[in-house]
């Protein structure tokens, strides 16, 4: 067992299965009337377990995005190892936050299925409250554009859960929480103490 901070390897964030992602994974299997048949937009997939979790519930296709390349092949590789390399899943390392194409990226995805079938998922994202504000104003554009249900995982970091941080983000929002899973104890040991992970629904 072993902490990010001491991994041989440069920022292998797609290398461990972080507290959020885990609820957001298990909230996703637990609850596949959400996914059946929609349009999934994972954000920051890492290591690919909310996208699988998709898969599992008959989602209708998937586009995994991640800036590293490493996490978009480990991901491929964790669906070929359990099976899921038939479906319909694309992957992007395109910084969605940035770029010029994400119009056409997403309507692409989500422009055959009706708005109640249009998921955007982030699991463990909102770290830094400065990266946080600029994810805030992109995601408000996707919103407002293809009304899409934003699902967080997180396990109460401070960009999401201190109250005068949450004031100062430039983007105003409101989080709905789900569902909480309690963490066991080697993911705590792992992840500074994080007893919890949670899943929130995010709306502007």
């Amino acid at each position: 067992l072993a902490t990010p901070d001491s991994c041989p390897l440069p920022d292998p964030y797609w290398a461990f299965y972080w507290p959020g992602g885990q609820a957001l994974t298990r909230f996703l299997l637990d609850n596949e009337n959400i996914v059946r048949g929609s349009a999934v937009l994972d954000f920051g997939s890492g290591c690919g377990s909310a996208s699988m979790a998709c898969i599992s519930g008959a989602a209708k296709r998937v586009l995994m995005n991640d800036i590293d390349q490493n996490a978009l092949l480990a991901a491929k590789l964790n669906l070929r190892l359990n099976n899921m390399s038939g479906a319909d899943v694309q992957y992007t390392d395109t910084n969605l936050l940035e770029s010029q194409e994400v119009h056409s990226m997403i309507l692409n995805l989500y422009g055959d299925v009706p708005s109640s079938s249009r998921l955007l998922l982030l699991g463990d994202m909102f770290y830094d409250s400065e990266f946080a504000d600029s994810v805030f104003k992109w995601l408000k554009r996707v919103k407002n554009e293809f009304g899409v249900s934003i699902l967080v995982g997180d396990p109460d970091r401070h960009p999401l859960n201190e109250e005068k941080i949450l004031q100062g983000y430039s983007t105003g929002f409101s989080k709905n929480r789900l569902a909480s899973y309690a963490l066991p104890g080697y993911v705590t040991r792992e992840h500074y103490g994080f007893t919890s992970g949670h899943v929130y629904q995010i709306e502007f």
